[in-house]
């Protein structure tokens, strides 16, 4: 009787979401836009995102921790760019606070920012 009761509570219990759930790691801010004060900016949709450092194209893919964003770049282009501070290419995480993005590079030292777009 008590393992039935014990069973019937955890299925309960896992329906409610309460057991076996995992960090939100599901794709947010899709379809979102950000840009520097340059030409450098950045598209998150679905885990995907794409962008420019003002000079030469990013294409790579993030994940989304609370208002913590992890990114993986893949394909890029490579152009030699003038006058061009091509800082975004070095993002590997950055944080959300209302309207700004603040830009991190692999050893966790800000780099730079990002408004969201209207």
């Amino acid at each position: 009787m008590i393992g039935r009761w014990v069973a019937m509570t955890a299925v309960a219990f896992i329906g409610m979401g309460v057991i076996g759930r995992s960090p939100r790691s599901a794709p947010a801010f899709t379809g979102e836009q950000w840009a520097g004060t340059g030409d450098e900016h950045l598209v998150l949709n679905d885990g995907e995102v794409r962008g420019s450092d003002g000079c030469n194209g990013i294409l790579g893919s993030y994940s989304v921790d609370g208002d913590r964003l992890s990114f993986s770049l893949g394909i890029s282009t490579l152009k030699a760019c003038l006058g061009v501070d091509t800082w975004l290419r070095r993002i590997r995480s950055a944080e959300i606070s209302g309207d700004t993005m603040t830009v991190f590079d692999r050893d966790g030292a800000q780099i730079g920012t990002l408004l969201r777009r209207a």
